[in-house]
C-alpha cells in the first residue's frame, strides 16, 4: 500500500470578503490520479460564484450545510441542500453560477473536479439524494460511471462515496476497481486510517491496495473519491 497524508495545514487556505476556501488540489496543476481539484468552500449569505464557463471536466458538488442555488446555460435552475450531491459533465461547454440560496445563513460545500473519460459531448448534470441514515457506519455510493446502486452518473471510471462513522465504530472500504486509489477527506470528527489520525480538514490518499480500514475516535463525516491512478500523484 502507498499513501499520501495531507494534513489540513497543507491545503491552500484563502479568505476574501464573501468566502473562505481551502484547496486540496488545484485543477490542471495538481492531482491524485484522475482527480485534479477539491475545494472546501464556506460562502456568505446571498453571495456566490457568478456565471463562469467550463469544458471537458467532471465537476461535482457535495453540500455539507446550507443551500446552494445552481443555474446554467442548459436552462436549469435548482437549489441543492444537505444530503445531496450534484454531478455535472461540462462536455463541449457549459457556463454555470453557484450562489448561496439563503439571505441569512452561510453554506458549505465541496467541489470536486475529475478529468473526463472522453472529451466533448453535450453538457449534462444530475443529482443524487440520500437519507443520512443510509451512510451511517458505511460508505454510501453517490456517483459512479454506471449509476450502480442508485448512484448518479459521472463521466469517468470514478466512484464518490460519503460516510458517517460513529465514535468507536469501524468500517472497511473496498476498492471498486482494480488499480484505483482512494482519497479520503475528513470533513468533521476524527478517524484513524493506515496508521494516520485524521481530524477536520485532514486527508489521506491510498493506492496499490484492495481495501483499507477506518476506525473513528469521534463521530466523523467522510468524503471518499476513488479514481484511476494512471496519471500518478502531483500533490
Amino acid at each position: 500500500m502507498k499513501t499520501l497524508h495531507r494534513p489540513d495545514a497543507e491545503r491552500i487556505h484563502r479568505t476574501d470578503v464573501w468566502k473562505s476556501s481551502a484547496y486540496s488540489f488545484v485543477p490542471y496543476q495538481t492531482n491524485f490520479g484522475e482527480m485534479c481539484g477539491l475545494a472546501d468552500d464556506l460562502v456568505a449569505p446571498a453571495k456566490g460564484f457568478a456565471m463562469h464557463p467550463h469544458r471537458d471536466m467532471e465537476i461535482s458538488t457535495i453540500i455539507v450545510r446550507g443551500a446552494q442555488r445552481h443555474r446554467d446555460t442548459t436552462g436549469a435552475t435548482r437549489v441543492l441542500g444537505p444530503n445531496e450531491v450534484q454531478t455535472m459533465s461540462a462536455g463541449d461547454g457549459i457556463a454555470h453560477s453557484e450562489e448561496n440560496a439563503s439571505e441569512t445563513e452561510p453554506f458549505r460545500s465541496f467541489q470536486l473536479w475529475v478529468y473526463p473519460k472522453a472529451n466533448g459531448g453535450p453538457p449534462r448534470h444530475e443529482t443524487f439524494r440520500y437519507d443520512p441514515e443510509a451512510k451511517r457506519n458505511r460508505f454510501l455510493l453517490a456517483l459512479s460511471p454506471d449509476r450502480r446502486e442508485g448512484s448518479a452518473l459521472i463521466g469517468q471510471d470514478a466512484f464518490v462515496s460519503v460516510a458517517t462513522i460513529e465514535a468507536q465504530a469501524a468500517s472497511t472500504y473496498a476498492m471498486r476497481a482494480k488499480h484505483n486509489g482512494a482519497y479520503v477527506h475528513c470533513i468533521e470528527g476524527e478517524v484513524s486510517i493506515a496508521g494516520h489520525r485524521l481530524g477536520p480538514g485532514d486527508a489521506i490518499g491510498l493506492w496499490e491496495t484492495d481495501s483499507f480500514d477506518v476506525l473513528a475516535a469521534q463521530r466523523a463525516e467522510l468524503l471518499v473519491v476513488e479514481v484511476s491512478m494512471q496519471r500518478g500523484v502531483r500533490p
